[in-house]
């Protein structure tokens, strides 16, 4: 079994790719369609896996047989779809609290669902962290949350709470199948392809083919898919899923801070404050 502080730095690589994937979304989503954006993440992220799979001559049928294995990739290929369907309905900075909300669902479904005990450093870590959130997101500007519609709104709520519930699964699956951490990442990348396909009939297919779309689709489909989910299955054999929903509050910090850096996006001193919340919500959890 691998010790807490690896399976935490696993988890700290992944939040960075999936924190990386924001600003390359903002850019990726105005060449491209966002329901077809996300078909070919996961149509990519399938075939890279079909083909390795094929090569080390292992089967398929173990990899989408089971009640935990489907559930996971429903829950998880729904949850993207809701989030970048709601997007256009409403605010990145509302849609930004909304899904990091799940947080506080996580913790819900864990001690129902799981019996794991919530201690209350990692309640105070919970709240602080929600409030780091709020703060690097808005700049303590609660007017900065007044804009898009409440059809969008809730969409992409209903998003964080089926990802909240997918992680009860996602817990099930790293621990309790006798399955590695790259086989269950195969296992999702797989089912959740085939769950986010029938929503390209809703897609309008624009779509220019600049090299930035392509990078796109490329770096979230082996990075984010492939890559940040394995590291991300290994840590969830070690880490409670709150402990884990906590630390992947800092894919926010890592989303502004790249997002000013390349796409020239301010950081007020204010969101730094939020971001040291943050960090704080992961000492008191970890």
């Amino acid at each position: 079994m691998e010790s807490k502080t690896g399976a935490t730095a696993g988890l700290l690589i992944a939040v960075f790719v999936w924190g990386v994937s924001f600003p390359v979304l903002k850019v990726a989503v105005g060449e491209v369609d966002s329901l077809l954006f996300i078909n070919m993440r996961f149509l990519l992220a399938a075939l890279v896996v079909l083909a390795y799979l094929l090569v080390a001559r292992r089967p398929i049928r173990r990899l989408v047989s089971g009640k935990i294995l489907w559930i996971l990739g429903i829950t998880n290929g729904l949850g993207f779809v809701m989030e970048i369907f709601g997007l256009n309905f409403t605010t990145a900075t509302k849609a930004s609290l909304l899904v990091n909300v799940n947080v506080v669902f996580m913790a819900i479904f864990s001690a129902l669902l799981l019996g794991e005990r919530i201690r209350l450093r990692a309640k105070a870590g919970i709240v602080i962290g929600l409030v780091g959130v709020f703060l690097i997101t808005t700049g303590g500007d609660i007017s900065a949350i007044s804009g898009g519609t409440m059809m969008g709104d809730m969409i992409i709520f209903a998003g964080g709470v089926v990802w909240a519930y997918s992680m009860i699964y996602n817990k099930k699956a790293a621990t309790q199948l006798r399955m590695t951490a790259m086989e269950v990442t195969e296992s999702m990348t797989l089912t959740s392809a085939l769950t986010v396909l029938p929503f390209l009939a809703f897609s309008s297919f624009s779509f220019s083919p600049t090299p930035i779309a392509l990078a796109s689709v490329a770096y979230t489909a082996v990075f984010c898919t492939i890559v940040a989910f394995f590291l991300f299955y290994r840590s969830l054999r070690v880490l409670t899923v709150v402990n884990t929903g906590v630390i992947m509050l800092l894919e926010i910090v890592v989303a502004v801070m790249v997002s000013s850096a390349f796409l020239g996006e301010a950081l007020p001193p204010i969101g730094i404050a939020g971001g040291a919340l943050i960090g704080l919500a992961i000492f008191l959890v970890a």
